[in-house]
């Protein structure tokens, strides 16, 4: 009960602290906050109280917990200026203990080094990639801690560095049904890119989420929220995701982020067969940037 209340408290504490609260500054490793797996991104990122999935390791590892099998998740997203990003995660639960480990990399080619106007003189690629560990603890059906420890990795040209950071998540079953989420991800540092280190976008996500029976279509919706806040960033954003499922086979899904410059509106769906579940998320964006698409596959060894 004191871990719960706590849990609860914090909650509070930091939905009260993001919304009332900018800060000012600039932070880097801009793919940590582009958000992982087809079904989260069709949901406009509103994921941290209901990320049952493998790309919990990414919104909320202590969601990790609320999964009963041995789960695998393949993700490929293709978004602006040609960047493309994989995800690969793992997770397998033992009693009230879930392990996992995953692979974030993002990757920009064929960039043109210029020094003046006229011809390119040549070009490079970027490189990043998080590669994590990580471990959730189920105390009973309603509460549920986690932890990712990561290895982050940036090379721009020919400059590399790297860098430790961790996330920290609980999760809370509220006797109304209703899931209450807190993580803070990202806390870390690393070493000099040639002659500066690069600001870690340290993320504090404050979620909820209610699911609500549909017997008319013999499905479920799924209603769900999250306040997120980058510090070193001015904006607080408001994160709104919705889902209709039928029967566990097909899922349609809406999304709706507040705050961003380039993009709000998100939507995709979601096929699920046997052990088999294909989700696909579109996002449009502003400015003529393109769009993003993102494919997922989840394997559930259930």
């Amino acid at each position: 009960m004191i871990a719960r209340s706590f849990l609860i408290s914090c909650f509070l504490i930091v939905v009260f602290w993001t919304t009332g609260i900018g800060q000012v500054g600039q932070t880097g490793l801009a793919f940590l906050k582009l958000g992982v797996g087809g079904r989260a991104l069709g949901m406009g990122e509103a994921y941290s109280a209901i990320a049952t999935d493998p790309s919990g390791m990414y919104y909320n590892p202590a969601s990790l917990a609320l999964a009963s099998s041995a789960q695998l998740l393949l993700m490929h997203k293709e978004w602006i200026q040609d960047a493309k990003t994989e995800f690969i995660g793992a997770t397998t639960t033992m009693g009230k203990v879930t392990l996992g480990i995953s692979i974030n990399s993002t990757s920009i080619n064929n960039i043109e080094i210029r020094e003046g106007p006229g011809p390119a003189q040549g070009s490079f690629d970027s490189h990043n990639a998080a590669i994590g560990i990580s471990g959730a603890y189920r105390f009973d059906t309603s509460f549920s801690i986690g932890v990712t420890g990561k290895y982050l990795y940036e090379k721009i040209l020919v400059n590399e560095a790297s860098g430790l950071a961790v996330d920290l998540g609980g999760w809370y079953l509220t006797p109304w049904n209703v899931r209450l989420a807190l993580a803070v991800n990202d806390l870390g540092s690393l070493n000099e890119l040639e002659y500066e280190s690069t600001k870690l976008p340290t993320t504090i996500r404050a979620g909820g989420a209610y699911e609500i029976p549909l017997p008319s279509i013999d499905g479920t919706l799924t209603a769900a929220s999250d306040i997120v806040t980058i510090t070193g960033e001015k904006k607080t954003h408001l994160h709104l995701g919705a889902e209709i499922n039928h029967r566990q086979a097909l899922s349609v899904r809406v999304g709706y982020r507040t705050g961003y410059d380039a993009r709000s509106f998100s939507t995709g769906v979601g096929f699920r067969y046997g052990l088999f579940q294909i989700d696909y998320a579109f996002v449009p964006t502003k400015f003529d940037l393109g769009s993003t698409h993102t494919f997922s596959l989840l394997i559930d060894f259930r």
